[in-house]
């Protein structure tokens, strides 16, 4: 019996990474809508368990920007 046809793997998807990108994206936009730093610190390492000193700042920068972008200032 010949084998079954599969998508090269560059175009295959990660079902379960691609829930938990919509699961982060969901949860950054309402820290950032609604929430606070806290709320947005504990959704990335919920992302990423081994997120380190340095990303983890860079996040935080971005977050402070997309809440002075949502914000107007």
């Amino acid at each position: 019996m010949p084998g079954r046809w599969k998508p090269p793997k560059s175009e295959r998807v990660d079902l379960e990474e691609e829930l938990r990108k919509d699961e982060l994206a969901r949860r950054l936009a309402f820290a950032v809508e609604f929430g606070t730093e806290d709320d947005f610190v504990a959704a990335v390492k919920a992302y990423k368990p081994d997120v380190e000193k340095e990303e983890l700042k860079a996040w935080i920068t971005q977050f402070h920007a997309a809440r002075r972008e949502k914000r107007g200032l």
